[in-house]
């Protein structure tokens, strides 16, 4: 029998242990319920740093933030966006397990807000789409897909939860404008829950969260514009207004490095070629940003579309200087064409077997050079001046020198071909529609034996021409026509065009 002593003692312990357990079970209590999303002070100042790519000043503010708020997601969350811009920027493959690392640890931590929550699903979609860039950027698309199935059932789900959150309606937009982008044969992933997008309507919600975003954070602020120019510029009825856009949302690209990059893309990609010179003249060079090596080549490509022959430092400025191999074709195929035009054959020659050996894939314009070149014929020098200036939105001095040749002479079948695509392709940009038809046509016609990018990209333009001129069943045949061609330069985006025009057009 126990005596009062040993009883008391008995009870005292029971107490400890039932107080302990109370204690820890309050404790995780508290620890599931801490989870919360504030931009603090030295966050919103982080922004700023993200926003501009001084991605070093922006991490050491996130880890510092991170340590004296664990419980806070939003710090998480600009590691992740620091992660995201730091992969695509760089488009270094070594850097994607990193990434992938901090995208689990990142929804994990997200998954801890309340339910009730409408920053809940909305970062989950946010960082599911960062993901789907981050594969698609690296030809992953089936990985790109589900996390795309992904955001598209958060955000929506959302939407329906909270219709009043302006947060979620960046990616609501997005999405529904990027779905019918992926390669058709991952459509039965984005088919399994019947995801349906509209590429006009999602424009539309992406244009209107821009018009009412003063409010919102800087981060997504920014994200919304690349993200509208972008859409705009790959899958839009008309580049140039991805330009006309983005032009009066990147006044701030001599201070902010993502706004140079991206003003400068896009506006060497519609014929600005001029802007888009003086704006990578003009980049932030202070060690504090990031280095983007790829800002070499398009600073090499914007000189040569000027004929400016000094644009081989650039490009091999870019060669020594790049960590991923990933436009060293590009870079290779643009030194061999200024040695060309220089006439230095031996140049000529070794930079096209560099540009042969780092080829991922042979296109079929590529094979066709190697043909004419066994065979002893050299690219006309005359008709790759006519492209570079076009590519540089120089159209009149492009014709100028093209109707200076004359196409019965040329000594290949493909480059009769494409003397009709290049007078195109100009006529079609001067707004001479007529005339671009009937030159498309023809290089149609004369090209039923050759395999070359140039003929579906005919059609996606011959498409595109007859669209404009509301002829939508004509439109809608060349569009179809572009899947008879297979295996060529490009095939991956002249297809996802010419699929993003049929969506747009049923």
């Amino acid at each position: 029998m126990l005596n009062p002593s040993q009883i008391i003692l008995r009870l005292f312990f029971i107490f400890k242990r039932k107080a302990l357990l109370f204690v820890l079970v309050f404790q995780i209590s508290l620890s599931l319920k801490a989870a919360y999303f504030e931009y603090t002070p030295a966050l919103n100042e982080c922004q700023k740093h993200l926003v501009s790519l001084r991605l070093k000043q922006a991490d050491a503010i996130i880890s510092s933030e991170i340590l004296k708020h664990p419980d806070n997601i939003a710090g998480y969350y600009l590691l992740h966006y620091a992660k995201f811009y730091h992969l695509m920027v760089q488009q270094n493959k070594v850097l994607l397990p990193e990434f992938e690392k901090v995208h689990a640890s990142t929804l994990n931590q997200i998954q801890l807000l309340p339910d009730n929550s409408p920053y809940k699903l909305f970062l989950k979609a946010s960082v599911h789409l960062q993901s789907a860039f981050v594969k698609g950027a690296f030809n992953e698309y089936l990985s790109a897909a589900w996390d795309f199935r992904s955001a598209f059932l958060e955000v929506n789900q959302n939407e329906r939860s909270f219709p009043n959150f302006l947060g979620h309606k960046k990616e609501l937009g997005a999405l529904k404008a990027l779905i019918g982008t992926f390669p058709s044969q991952y459509n039965w992933i984005l088919n399994v829950v019947g995801l349906e997008g509209d590429f006009d309507k999602g424009l539309k919600v992406l244009h209107s969260y821009i018009e009412l975003d003063s409010k919102e954070p800087l981060i997504e602020q920014q994200q919304a514009e690349v993200m509208y120019t972008l859409i705009q510029l790959n899958f839009g009825p008309d580049k140039k207004l991805a330009w006309t856009f983005y032009k009066e949302h990147s006044k701030d690209y001599r201070q902010n490095l993502m706004q140079c990059y991206v003003r400068a893309y896009v506006a060497g990609k519609c014929g600005e070629n001029d802007m888009a010179l003086q704006t990578l003249k003009a980049r932030p060079t202070d060690e504090a940003y990031e280095q983007i090596y790829y800002l070499n080549l398009l600073m090499g490509t914007y000189l040569l579309n000027e004929l400016d022959y000094s644009a081989a430092i650039w490009f091999k400025k870019y060669l020594a200087f790049s960590i991923t191999k990933g436009s060293f074709k590009e870079a290779y195929q643009k030194l061999s064409w200024i040695a060309w035009l220089q006439g230095d054959t031996l140049k000529f020659h070794t930079y096209t077997n560099l540009m042969i050996k780092h080829s991922k894939e042979m296109g079929s314009e590529t094979s066709l050079m190697n043909q004419d070149l066994s065979k002893g014929i050299f690219p006309s020098a005359e008709m790759l001046k006519a492209r570079l200036l076009f590519d540089g939105g120089h159209y009149a001095k492009a014709q100028l020198i093209l109707m200076k040749i004359k196409p019965e002479l040329l000594p290949s079948k493909f480059q009769k071909i494409e003397w009709d695509y290049r007078c195109a392709r100009i006529y079609q940009e001067e707004g001479k529609l007529a005339e671009a038809i009937s030159h498309y046509k023809s290089c149609l016609e004369k090209g039923k034996e050759i395999n070359t990018y140039l003929l579906p990209n005919a059609c996606l333009q011959l498409g595109a021409i007859y669209e404009k001129m509301n002829y939508i069943s004509l439109a809608r045949t060349y569009y179809e026509q572009v899947d008879n061609y297979s295996h060529y330069d490009y095939d991956t985006s002249i297809q996802q065009k010419a699929k993003t025009n049929l969506l747009r057009l049923h």
